[in-house]
């Protein structure tokens, strides 16, 4: 996933002041991609790299000569895993201003330092070509531009409403969702995709809860559950106690870590404190115990949000741009997520998704006033429910309101279906991030960056096979 972030300031750079702009940042090692293109064109028609240049600027004195079209409308800078571009003119209504931004993915170091460098350096270079302007025509002052600097702001209109309102009242999370990301809660959603290891804590959790714990010792159930057991062990979800109850009155005298701390117990010749008789002679029990973490992702289904949360994380989508809404019902939980300035609805269910629950769903959507809404169920998305929210989704379309639904069964496919759906969306900001740039580069910028970071990616991760092969024929050459 691609994301984009962007300065402006209010400043019409006058055309005449463009290119020398562009000239100066290449000297700080900000190629311009679109200009250097027509540049090799130019060379390529004139067969001299010096005519090239004469024949860039006839082109543009002819551009501001015939009309208000610019020659220069912004430019693009790509560097290894991320892109700068400025646009002159802010996009929005035909309005004056300059932009500067940077396109970035998941895996680009300190984004924000990179844009703050990029729009000190604009500022830098645009102080310089305006002096130089003024100097070389004292008496033909430009106009009030050649003597102001640009001042930077965040870029207004990213954030939808709907999302702010949202952020700003969403309930405290627990500890358990809050930390998804961390290595422990990822290895317990994991575990909890599994519908038998869910029954199984369920059940526990209600036994240990009844007090009957004890009924749900693991020795003598067999080496599926035993297994089951260890499994739970290894991801923090259930821990292993022996408890000592005193044979003649039954209640239990406490309980301890294991059976090596019972053998030090009996080995110190305590006695029972309820009839006298020594510890070594009363019964123990082994216990399986559901830990707070366990007990934390089984409450409200806030494991489907644990999960729900590492998932975006993986997709790149920052945790300040997850929003949790209130509690709709039991087992369910509502998210709403800012992706690329587009506001993402999260319906989840821990269990099946009925028509009952669609209809919560599409006052969530109405509420979230969101354009893609997505159903995450641990069980079976009934065909009612989906006949339900495309039908809403098709009376909107109808009112001119596009929206999207995306179902998806079990959150372990839950990264599947979305990265499609949030790369799309990523790609359409891009294109109107960038589509000033459409016309000097003659094609689709924003989808060309796209592409570009995507081919990228496949080439890392290609060379990263490669590295591994030949690791591996490198070691298999050293056994002979």
């Amino acid at each position: 996933m691609l994301f984009i972030e962007s300065r402006t300031a209010q400043l019409d750079i006058e055309k005449r002041l463009r290119t020398p702009l562009l000239e100066a940042l290449q000297g700080r090692g900000f190629v311009p991609l679109i200009r250097s293109a027509r540049l090799h064109f130019f060379e390529q028609a004139t067969s001299d790299a010096g005519r090239a240049h004469e024949l860039e600027r006839a082109l543009e004195e002819r551009a501001e000569a015939e009309g208000d079209e610019p020659y220069v409308h912004g430019e693009l800078f790509c560097f290894e895993d991320f892109a700068h571009y400025i646009i002159f003119g802010d996009g929005h209504g035909g309005s004056a201003g300059l932009r500067a931004g940077i396109v970035y993915d998941a895996e680009t170091g300190a984004p924000a330092e990179k844009l703050e460098a990029f729009c000190r350096n604009v500022r830098e270079v645009f102080e310089e070509v305006a002096r130089g302007a003024l100097d070389g025509a004292a008496d033909e002052r430009s106009g009030p531009d050649a003597g102001e600097s640009p001042v930077w702001r965040e870029s207004e209109g990213r954030t939808p409403d709907a999302f702010k309102a949202a952020a700003a009242d969403a309930p405290q999370d627990p500890p358990a969702t809050r930390a998804a990301g961390t290595t422990e809660r990822v290895r317990a959603v994991e575990v909890f995709e599994d519908v038998s290891a869910r029954r199984f804590l369920q059940r526990l959790s209600e036994a240990h809860a009844d007090g009957r714990g004890v009924e749900m010792v693991a020795g003598g159930r067999g080496p599926e559950q035993e297994a089951l057991v260890a499994r739970l062990a290894g991801a923090g979800l259930v821990r292993r106690e022996v408890q000592v109850s005193c044979r003649r009155e039954g209640r239990s005298l406490f309980r301890l870590p294991s059976a090596e701390a019972l053998a030090i117990v009996t080995a110190s010749n305590a006695v029972c404190s309820e009839c006298g008789s020594a510890v070594a002679d009363e019964r123990a029990e082994e216990l399986v115990t559901p830990t707070p973490l366990a007990a934390s992702l089984l409450k409200d289904g806030a494991w489907l949000l644990s999960g729900l949360r590492s998932i975006l994380g993986g997709l790149g989508i920052p945790e300040r741009e997850i929003a949790p809404r209130p509690q709709a019902a039991e087992g369910e939980a509502q998210v709403l997520a800012n992706v690329c300035g587009e506001p993402f609805l999260f319906v989840m269910r821990d269990g099946d998704f009925t028509a009952a629950h669609a209809r919560r769903a599409i006052e969530g959507e109405a509420e979230a006033q969101a354009t893609h809404t997505v159903v995450v169920a641990a069980g079976k998305v009934h065909d009612d429910a989906r006949a339900r929210l495309r039908e809403h989704a098709r009376r909107r379309a109808r009112a001119g309101s596009e929206t999207e639904v995306v179902f998806v069964e079990g959150l372990e496919a839950a990264a599947a279906e979305l990265r499609p759906v949030v790369e799309r969306v990523s790609q359409q900001a891009l294109a109107r991030e960038l589509f000033e740039l459409d016309a000097d580069a003659g094609f689709n910028v924003g989808y060309a960056l796209a592409a570009r970071f995507s081919l990228y990616g496949h080439r890392a991760a290609l060379q990263d096979m490669a590295a591994s092969a030949a690791g591996a024929l490198s070691g298999s050459l050293r056994e002979f």
